[in-house]
């Protein structure tokens, strides 16, 4: 009887790792869709340094709900109202150091921690960001339907 039991526990342990393997893979269009909406993230990060309104109104869906550190809720016609472009160079930087997708359908969830490093003025600044942010395939293409961002303190 003992040998029996210990045949079924050493059954449904192998049977539950397998089980967990399998749970791990990604479908391969999966695969194509996470590498797709890295490259989006990191268009999005560019045009937000360069201030690009033509790439940021590529990007972000008519419906973008944006929400800053600091709670307050922007649409997206304000958010390219406030895309100012200088002549000159721009003297910051972003760099996205962790991004991770999770697909739920036609929509995934991306979070996103970044560095932004620069100067304003005679002050340079180096400071962390965690962004979520939800994108959803509409009409074929990924859009930025919502985003959230919170400053990593220190």
């Amino acid at each position: 009887m003992k040998h029996l039991q210990l045949i079924v526990l050493i059954t449904i342990g192998a049977a539950s790792t397998v089980l967990a393997q399998s749970e791990k893979k990604v479908a391969p269009s999966q695969t194509s869709a996470a590498r797709q909406l890295i490259e989006l993230e990191r268009q999005l990060s560019d045009a937000l340094v360069k201030q690009d309104a033509a790439v940021l109104d590529r990007l972000w869906s008519n419906d973008l709900v944006f929400t800053f550190p600091n709670g307050k809720v922007s649409s997206k016609a304000e958010r390219l109202a406030s895309q100012k472009p200088s002549d000159q160079p721009s003297q910051s930087t972003n760099l996205n150091d962790q991004v991770k997708v999770y697909f739920y359908g036609n929509t995934a969830v991306v979070t996103v921690l970044s560095t932004w490093r620069g100067k304003a003025g005679a002050q340079e600044y180096s400071d962390q960001y965690q962004a979520t942010h939800v994108w959803v395939k509409q009409l074929g293409r990924w859009q930025l339907v919502a985003a959230h961002v919170s400053q990593v303190k220190k």
